[in-house]
């Protein structure tokens, strides 16, 4: 090799990724999306459902923004909290008469022009956000007591994704998980109904639970009546209904079940949500208030998967984020994801080790807005090998992948994915790893694990053990001969794409112009730029997060 060794060209890349990083974060520090709102909505008070069986944060957002960007430049806090004020009303019950257009929140906010009604409104709205931040604290120090009262170490070595989607079975599934010797539940949180109807307006299959309707805005409207009508709508009772296990109701359930299961155990039971997009504000409220432990939340994957708006995107993590670094709970952050855009635009497939750098690059990235938005990096768990690279290449360029992620972040703990069956497979992959990359992984999520997750989480703590002990014996850990070649094109690729995003911009891994360019992509209408005035929200959302 050149003069130009390894150690620099990781330097290199993590720098360049946490300049990029900064930016994209103090952009977004500024910018004001609709689930950003959802997620204040949550806090103050308002989950579960509307009289229509509609997520109710989601249902009074929708009314009161509709297509107005300067109501959501201002935010829907204030003039929620002032029409709290004016009809002596409980936040939930405020919001479902919102919701339904008994309450005209557009009217309401015609107040906060009166001094008087403003400064009142600001100081029950700042009560509100400290209430709900002394629950996140709360939560927070009850998960760090209970494991130090049973003297457990802070990392769950086997996590099993639950099967069932209902919360009835969920509970079931998870108090024999537990039991059999699971250490951590992976839930996944039914797709937003924001991403749902999306996807549904450009033609798409709708993922999740949810199936986003057509609605009619000017219906809806007809039934707004403002301060003089409050009441005058007669409800609409939903159909029986099935509880989803990652619904904020769902996981207050699975909490409490796993509380219950982990005490015969004498252990604690750690719960991670994966969530959809345009869900990432929400979901580190409900982690939160339900006390969950791990989020698996991830803006590039999103942006380069989903179709997401790279400015949306972000400006939800962002918030997200400072939410999380506030609750303590810990971020899993993927592998990065397979980046083909520029290979559509050229005609011209890449080969493996330039699609390993381009994942490489944008995990660094993804990171480094982590770490830009206040997560402390023992706060974050990073994937180790994205699924696409498994099926491509052998064992070694496998290990090779962990390796390189842990040169560019030692500090953060790794963790392995389920889907290919590499811990059923082969117990010793884990322990194979953290001995020749010198990284410890802390997590293995499976798909299911039988018959007996206990012998399963033996099996892997050995192997952990005996890994530690393998370190001792394997040299300084540094590559050599073709290993080290490989290592360095990823990192030169990894390099590049980062180079190239800083100069032309998302189109460089998205695509020109009809192959997933940004005037295709979800979400773009709902982000703004934050206004700064007497009836914004900003000051207080900026001193809450």
């Amino acid at each position: 090799m050149s003069g130009d060794t390894l150690s620099n060209q990781v330097e290199r890349v993590r720098r360049r990724a946490a300049g990029l990083a900064a930016g994209f974060s103090s952009n977004a520090r500024h910018s004001a999306t609709i689930a950003q709102e959802r997620a204040v909505l949550r806090m103050l008070g308002v989950d579960g459902l509307d009289r229509a069986g509609r997520p109710l944060a989601a249902t009074l957002a929708e009314r009161y923004f509709g297509a107005d960007p300067g109501r959501l430049a201002r935010g829907i806090l204030l003039p929620f909290v002032v029409a709290m004020l004016e009809y002596d009303m409980a936040p939930h019950d405020l919001a479902l008469d919102g919701a339904s257009g008994a309450i005209d929140l557009g009217l309401e906010s015609e107040l906060l022009e009166r001094p008087d009604r403003l400064a009142a409104a600001e100081q029950r709205a700042a009560q509100l956000l400290r209430a709900a931040l002394a629950r996140f604290d709360a939560n927070r120090t009850a998960a760090r007591e209970m494991r130090e009262v049973l003297g457990l170490s802070e990392e769950p070595w086997l996590g099993v994704d639950l099967q069932a989607t209902e919360v009835g079975a969920a509970a079931t599934e998870a108090r024999s998980l537990i039991r059999c010797g699971a250490g951590l539940l992976q839930i996944r949180v039914p797709a937003s109904w924001e991403f749902a109807e999306a996807r549904r307006q450009a033609g798409l299959e709708t993922p999740g639970l949810f199936e986003a309707a057509p609605s009619s805005v000017d219906s809806r409207r007809a039934g707004s009546r403002g301060r003089a009508g409050r009441g005058t709508q007669k409800p609409v009772v939903p159909a029986a209904e099935q509880v989803p296990a990652g619904s904020q109701r769902g996981l207050a359930t699975l909490r409490r079940v796993a509380d219950e299961a982990a005490a015969e155990r004498r252990c604690y039971a750690a719960l991670m949500t994966v969530t959809s997009a345009f869900a990432a504000p929400e979901q580190a409220v409900v982690a939160a208030f339900e006390r969950i432990d791990f989020v698996a939340a991830d803006p590039i994957r999103e942006i380069i998967e989903d179709n997401v708006d790279p400015g949306r995107a972000i400006a939800d993590h962002s918030f997200a984020h400072r939410l999380q670094a506030r609750a303590g709970c810990r971020v899993a952050i993927g592998p990065g994801p397979l980046t083909l855009g520029a290979d559509l635009a050229s005609g011209i497939p890449s080969d493996a080790a330039t699609r390993s750098g381009r994942a490489l690059a944008l995990q660094a990235l993804g990171v480094e807005l982590a770490l830009s938005d206040g997560l402390a990096p023992d706060r974050l768990m990073l994937g180790v090998v994205p699924d696409w690279v498994v099926g491509e290449v052998g064992a070694g360029a496998i290990l090779l992948q962990a390796w390189l992620r842990h040169s560019l972040y030692p500090e953060q703990r790794l963790m392995l994915g389920g889907a290919t069956g590499w811990l059923s497979t082969n117990s010793g992959f884990a322990a194979t790893v953290s001995a020749l990359t010198g990284a410890d992984v802390s997590l293995v999520v499976e798909p299911a694990v039988s018959p007996d997750a206990s012998v399963a989480a033996a099996d892997l703590a050995a192997a952990t053990r005996t890994a530690r002990e393998m370190r001792t014996t394997l040299g300084d850990g540094a590559l050599h001969g073709d290993a080290e070649e490989l290592a360095a094109k990823t990192l030169r690729a990894a390099e590049s794409a980062l180079r190239s995003l800083e100069s032309e911009g998302w189109e460089s891994m998205l695509g020109p112009a009809g192959l997933g360019a940004d005037d295709e992509r979800l979400g773009r209408s709902a982000v703004v730029d934050r206004a700064t005035g007497p009836t914004s929200s900003e000051r207080l959302l900026r001193d809450l997060v």
